[in-house]
């Protein structure tokens, strides 16, 4: 299933980063599982740009923590050694229990990759999923440009 393709404007959190030696392949152009790596930055800048730095203290002060349960992404152009792309961060959609967040990878206007991850909201203490926090999904709500859709 391909992934909404979101204008870059429509993201909130943007973070630059160059792509490094270590990040490429025998092709010369990054490897694929590093994309992986971008989304876990556009993750962590999300979250300090709605006040934390990681989503676990964010979600700590709730006695819970999230959990990657899904992830896709659908490549569209390669980012090269010393290029500079743009990560995207925004949440794109709420379940009860759970949210799905969506970065984009682009290289100027020029989308390369987009990732959506999709987290499980989980209790602490029994291990279990428990509902989002009602003020983190309005936290959030105030904080997009585009709406999350409401599973």
């Amino acid at each position: 299933m391909a992934i909404e393709q979101v204008p870059l404007v429509d993201f909130r959190v943007h973070e630059t980063v160059r792509v490094r030696f270590n990040e490429i392949d025998g092709q010369n152009i990054v490897f694929n599982a590093h994309y992986l790596v971008y989304a876990d930055i556009g993750v962590t800048e999300y979250f300090r740009a709605i006040g934390e730095g990681q989503p676990g203290p964010y979600f700590h002060q709730y006695g819970t923590d999230i959990r990657e349960v899904h992830c896709e992404i659908d490549y569209h152009a390669p980012a090269r050694l010393d290029e500079l792309i743009t990560i995207a961060a925004r949440i794109s959609r709420f379940g009860r229990d759970n949210f799905t967040l969506h970065c984009g990878v682009f290289r100027g206007e020029e989308r390369l990759t987009d990732i959506e991850i999709s987290y499980a909201h989980i209790d602490l203490d029994s291990g279990g999923v428990t509902a989002l926090p009602g003020s983190f999904i309005a936290e959030v709500r105030r904080f997009e440009k585009r709406m999350p859709v409401q599973a």
